[in-house]
């Protein structure tokens, strides 16, 4: 590794450490707790982040190294990301509702081990069905992230004993084991694991898989041996339920309503009994239903805007990185320097914004993030203009090795600015979420948030193969006439008008929360 590497890497992941550590040092009275039993969960916690940043975070990269066109990585690549948000529903619903969360976690890194064994003794990128396989073991591994935490916070609860104990604070204390874990998994593969890793020049794909494998192996077997002292209690019923019974007393409804005319007679000559009561407790958990789909249809308008977010996180978790071919030192400077300044971005700025006279205004901490997703395009278009620039200046527009006089510093800035957005628009979505829906679906947030995420990489997906066979936008390569240019100013004029919605949005179609408490009691006086 060369010097400006090193002066440039270390210091982004000291920085990436720091933040952690003066975070529990500054307030380690308030969140921090140790028991041995947590060791359990995060020794699993630090192996799946480490297989996420050496494997699943660099799956295009691995798949262009082998050949792989570069519009069929992009596919694959965000694929697997949709695939995952949308698992997080089903592995909640089924951890909370049917088996609980101790097997379903067992069924999905058994599934991220089986897809990492595939890598490691195959070539799928040669073969489509394997592929396929390959990515949907994946995005099965990676959607039991959420269930994991949760035990977590459960355990924390459980061994918390002191006289302060509450559920903010056991979700606080669990919140920083789990940090603890995601950065060590994140270091950890920047630094020793990952293919083209800082601290060493020797390793592979090969070397990365086997290591990963035998990390998720370990710790999954040290898991199991300890589930026992997790108890999660009795399974619930999942909000998703509401949905159906509502749809169901709905056609029911309808029915009931085409056939009034001949049971009417047949319903005089019944007599009064257990059936009126019965109908009238139906009537009432229907209402509560009602209320609680109501309440979620009032946050929709917000989720609208918060689609197209998800839209440039969807890009920049794919077409970013490959702006990274043909930059100055782009062969000699790791790509997982990036890892790190969009995870320090995405924990830090919230962070700070908490300190700010403006954290409970979750709507501004939304659009601070929607401003952000505007800049990271600009900042990504004028990179791609001025790159494509100097590669026809070189006269070598088909070459995907040259290197060109751009340094790999103008990369960070997008980086920088997607971090940001992903950090407050998720922290500020969750909070206003709980601000608006009914009690029943508060806890739910995440879950619904990853429906939008797997909108936003499905679109991603469609546009760019829309773009593709109506304008020629995109082709085999980065360089092959790829205009990847026109589609970040698409991008651009699309969060810029995106910025102008949530602005109205927010201004005028929701009110304060004094306001809507205030609303809300005279319409029930009306009622």
């Amino acid at each position: 590794m060369n010097m400006l590497s090193i002066i440039i890497s270390y210091p982004s992941l000291g920085f990436f450490i720091v933040s952690t550590l003066v975070y529990i040092v500054c307030r380690r009275h308030y969140y921090f707790i140790y028991d041995h039993r947590l060791l359990f969960v995060v020794g699993l916690m630090f192996s799946r982040s480490l297989t996420y940043y050496a494997i699943v975070e660099m799956l295009m990269w691995y798949l262009t190294d082998h050949e792989v066109s570069f519009v069929r990585s992009t596919v694959l690549s965000n694929i697997q990301e949709s695939l995952s948000s949308l698992f997080v529903i089903f592995m909640a619903h089924s951890a909370d509702s049917f088996v609980g969360r101790f097997r379903t976690l067992l069924f999905s890194t058994t599934a991220f081990i089986s897809g990492v064994m595939l890598l490691l003794i195959f070539n799928p990128y040669d073969v489509t069905w394997l592929i396929v396989i390959l990515v949907v073991l994946l995005a099965l591994g990676k959607s039991g992230d959420r269930l994991l935490e949760n035990i977590l916070t459960d355990l924390v609860n459980e061994v918390d004993k002191s006289e302060g104990r509450n559920k903010k604070r056991s979700h606080a204390r669990a919140t920083i084991w789990r940090r603890v874990a995601h950065v060590s998994g994140a270091i950890s593969a920047t630094m020793w694991v990952a293919p083209y890793s800082l601290g060493s020049t020797h390793t592979s794909w090969n070397f990365a898989f086997l290591v990963c494998l035998i990390s998720l192996t370990v710790t999954l077997m040290i898991f199991c041996k300890g589930h026992s002292v997790y108890h999660q209690g009795e399974l619930i019923h999942r909000p998703i339920q509401i949905f159906f019974r509502v749809v169901r007393a709905r056609l029911q409804k309808l029915l009931r309503s085409k056939s009034r005319c001949s049971t009417q007679e047949r319903s005089l000559e019944r007599k009064p009994g257990n059936e009126g009561s019965q109908q009238e407790h139906g009537d009432n958990c229907y209402k509560e239903d009602v209320k609680v789909i109501r309440s979620l249809l009032r946050i929709f308008p917000m989720w609208g805007t918060f689609f197209v977010v998800s839209l440039i996180s969807a890009v920049g978790n794919t077409f970013y990185y490959e702006q990274f071919d043909n930059l100055e030192f782009s062969y000699k400077i790791p790509v997982q320097m990036y890892f790190v300044i969009l995870e320090f971005t995405y924990f830090t700025i919230p962070f700070l914004y908490q300190w700010t006279r403006f954290r409970r205004n979750q709507k501004l901490q939304i659009g601070v993030g929607v401003l952000c997703s505007f800049l990271s395009c600009v900042f990504a278009w004028q990179l791609e203009v001025n790159r494509v620039k100097e590669l026809r200046n070189l006269g070598s527009g088909v070459n995907e090795y040259i290197e060109t006089s751009i340094s790999f510093l103008w990369l960070v800035p997008q980086f920088f600015m997607l971090g940001c957005m992903e950090g407050l628009t998720e922290k500020g979505m969750l909070k206003f979420y709980v601000s608006q829906v009914d009690k029943q679906v508060q806890n739910y947030g995440e879950e619904y948030m990853e429906i939008v995420w797997c909108l936003g990489q499905l679109v991603n997906t469609s546009l760019m193969l829309t773009l593709r066979r109506q304008l020629g936008w995109f082709n085999e390569g980065t360089n092959d006439e790829t205009r990847l240019d026109m589609y970040y100013l698409v991008l651009v004029c699309v969060c810029s008008v995106n910025l102008i919605i949530y602005t109205c949005v927010a201004i005028w179609f929701y009110k304060d929360k004094k306001q809507d408490h205030n609303s809300s009691h005279d319409l029930h006086q009306h009622d």
